[in-house]
């Protein structure tokens, strides 16, 4: 008898051809993308829950695999007072049913993705859970929301011809499609753009962890605040993977960054980045600012 589960995954796979890996890498792929594909579902429901989906048996021969979500909310009596797993995982089991449909249509010139429609359903879905006790469901950030979509579509290109994908939701059997594989991220809908700004700004940032291996991303303290910063300064980091400026802990950079927002019509901040486009020098300090490895400050 099977066990008692949220998700069955069941892939039926040509035995003795190729690497048996190929299945175990399509199975962890595809909980990998319905995990995160979950926790963006969540936010429509309440920030302060999470999630994980939990493995509760495997059986081989075609591979399946039963899963079970795992929820968890922050400390708040509002969610104290309400039994709100049993509709929220409801939710969850319901919202994937709708993607995977989503997904297996045919997408052309004539038939649009309208990815709208599918965060509207999403919103729909989450309202029905009633565990924020208010009709203010926020609806699903489109380009989140196909992160884990394109993760779905591109495991289906790791298929072989005349294996089969089932998933089992809610003891309802959905045979997926493997022949759709288009990606949503490349159907999104313009986004309408107010306006962009950027601006410059001569800084000192402490260095918490330079990239070694590339020039993008480096982190960096300045008071109390961690940020992330895009390294565009290209003869100083070929100088810098060459020895010229050896950094050690509690180090700065006096630098130069750009800042550049952009606002929907509405004024809402869609995205942000922040780039070096010039570093004047190192700052040697005599030893790790108190609060470089702890977020608190404390030792």
């Amino acid at each position: 008898m099977p066990p008692e589960s949220d998700i069955e995954i069941k892939i039926d796979f040509l035995e003795g051809q190729g690497s048996a890996a190929r299945v175990f890498d399509i199975a962890a792929n595809l909980i990998k993308a319905f995990e995160d594909l979950d926790r963006v579902l969540i936010t429509a429901v309440d920030s302060r829950i999470s999630t994980a989906l939990i493995l509760e048996d495997v059986q081989k021969s075609s591979l399946k695999i039963w899963l079970r979500n795992f929820l968890e909310a922050a400390d708040d009596q509002a969610l104290k007072d309400v039994d709100w797993k049993p509709q929220v995982g409801k939710y969850l089991v319901k919202a994937k049913y709708v993607a995977l449909e989503w997904l297996d249509r045919a997408v052309d010139a004539d038939h649009p993705a309208q990815i709208e429609d599918l965060t509207a359903k999403m919103r729909d879905l989450a309202e029905e859970t009633d565990v924020r006790h208010f009709p203010d469901y926020p609806p699903t950030n489109p380009t989140r929301l196909a992160q884990p979509l394109d993760a779905i579509q591109r495991i289906k290109g790791q298929f072989e011809e005349g294996e089969k994908l089932t998933i089992t939701l809610d003891k309802t059997d959905y045979t997926v499609n493997l022949k759709q594989q288009w990606l949503p991220s490349e159907n999104l809908p313009e986004i309408p753009i107010e306006q962009e700004l950027s601006n410059e700004m001569d800084m000192v940032l402490i260095i918490r962890k330079p990239d070694f291996l590339a020039k993008s991303q480096w982190q960096f303290k300045h008071g109390r605040v961690s940020l992330s910063a895009t390294m565009d300064v290209p003869d100083w980091i070929r100088d810098f993977h060459h020895g010229k400026y050896p950094i050690k802990p509690g180090d700065a950079l006096r630098l130069r960054m750009r800042f550049e927002y952009r606002y929907e019509a509405n004024g809402d901040l869609i995205d942000q980045k922040m780039t070096v486009i010039k570093v004047y020098g190192v700052i040697q300090s005599a030893g790790p600012a108190k609060d470089l490895f702890d977020e608190d400050g404390s030792q």
